[in-house]
């Protein structure tokens, strides 16, 4: 109930009074990871550790900006450490601050054991193409996956010239897991240049439309709403309510803002989902209930 009046107010407060307050706020905790995965540039880049105090003090300035909605993220958060501190502090403290929910988002290779609310676990594919973007880790992860007693697990997906294949395969596959409450899909972003992994608009539409025919036989996260809003390339970014902190930085959107090209090629599909959202599309609206 919390979480319903608080999002009814937030969307009052945007929609109508035109306020700019953060609806979900970003932490990058450690650029540190385990794994060298095919798309990443983001992760080992020798950049220092978030100290605990530091993620406070970030965590504070979004409170106090009235945020309330977390996500956890590195490089691997799990494997973060300041002193005595882990994750868990900072889950624990986003949540007695009076966060109404803390996301995390995990490579699933280390166990998932975690207070968070909700955990994303980053899969691209069945067992090859997964382990030939990732490293050989799906076993890893599914095992991880299945072990975990964590009450609302879903897969991230990001869909590229690799994996695109998989799909219908993948998600029957996730279909027998009982474990896995959904898959989230996004697009490959091409942070750094056209790359290899990098789908031409055409093609991605053709697979938001296969999308679009498995919603309602797959545990598709994404909403109706969502993928067409991404079939039209239609929603909005910048998308300034979504702030992210990393090494003393705030950025509005992502952390590589600024870029109409990168904006209009953009793969973030959970932003198309906020969007529709705060446009009060049914479907939209109730796929952000599940995991906030």
């Amino acid at each position: 109930m919390r979480h319903l009046i608080y999002g009814i107010r937030f969307v009052i407060n945007h929609q109508i009074f035109k306020k700019n307050t953060p609806l979900i706020c970003g932490l990058v905790v450690t650029d540190r990871c385990n794994l060298q995965c095919r798309h990443c540039r983001v992760a080992n880049r020798g950049m220092k550790d978030l100290s605990f105090e530091e993620a406070k003090t970030a965590i504070r300035s979004f409170y106090e900006q009235e945020g309330r909605a977390l996500y956890i993220e590195g490089g691997e958060p799990l494997i973060w450490r300041d002193r005595q501190h882990s994750v868990e502090d900072i889950i624990e403290y986003s949540r007695n601050l009076g966060f109404l929910t803390v996301v995390l988002y995990t490579n699933g290779t280390i166990p998932i054991n975690t207070s968070a609310d909700t955990v994303f676990v980053s899969v691209d594919g069945r067992q090859k193409t997964h382990d030939f973007l990732r490293g050989n880790t799906f076993d890893k992860i599914m095992n991880n996956i299945r072990e975990s007693r964590h009450p609302s697990l879903y897969i991230n997906y990001t869909i590229n010239r690799y994996n695109w294949e998989d799909i219908k395969d993948f998600c029957e596959y996730i279909h027998e897991i009982d474990a896995i409450r959904g898959i989230f899909f996004y697009f490959h972003t091409p942070y750094y240049g056209y790359d290899d992994l990098y789908l031409e608009p055409a093609e991605r539409n053709k697979i938001l439309l296969e999308l679009l025919s498995y919603k309602k036989k797959y545990k598709i996260l994404n909403s109706r709403t969502g993928l067409k809003s991404a079939l039209n390339n239609d929603w909005k970014r910048p998308l300034n309510i979504c702030p992210v902190y990393e090494n003393g930085n705030t950025y509005p959107c992502c952390r590589f803002p600024g870029d109409p090209e990168l904006c209009r090629n953009c793969g973030y599909l959970s932003y198309a989902e906020i969007n529709q959202t705060l446009k009060l599309k049914p479907s939209a609206i109730v796929n952000a209930l599940r995991y906030f």
